[in-house]
């Protein structure tokens, strides 16, 4: 089993209620549509981080959802209307094993 983590910075702490409602639409569009269960949690301390996390039976699954989404005009135009709320550069995407 594999968890993916994407995490995003928000730009500062006013950009956290809309990046909820932005998280909120990403997952169920990804969900309804790629038939997964994608869900999202908010970094507590530190900076504003929104976290999208979503479990792989493997890494050839990861991969090939990642290009499908790569080719979704949908998605992509979900995803530009949010540049707003974020740090340049603010993102950072992780697969990790997990243990048995």
């Amino acid at each position: 089993m594999y968890l993916f983590i994407r995490s995003v910075r928000a730009r500062n702490a006013s950009s956290v209620p809309p990046a909820i409602r932005f998280a909120t639409g990403i997952c169920d569009y990804v969900n309804k549509t790629y038939q997964v269960k994608m869900r999202f949690g908010v970094e507590v301390f530190g900076h504003p981080k929104i976290n999208w996390m979503l479990d792989f039976e493997s890494v050839d699954a990861a991969l090939s959802m990642n290009q499908k989404m790569m080719t979704d005009p949908e998605y992509h135009a979900l995803l530009e209307k949010a540049n707003e709320l974020w740090v340049p550069g603010g993102i950072k995407d992780r697969l990790i094993r997990m243990a048995p």
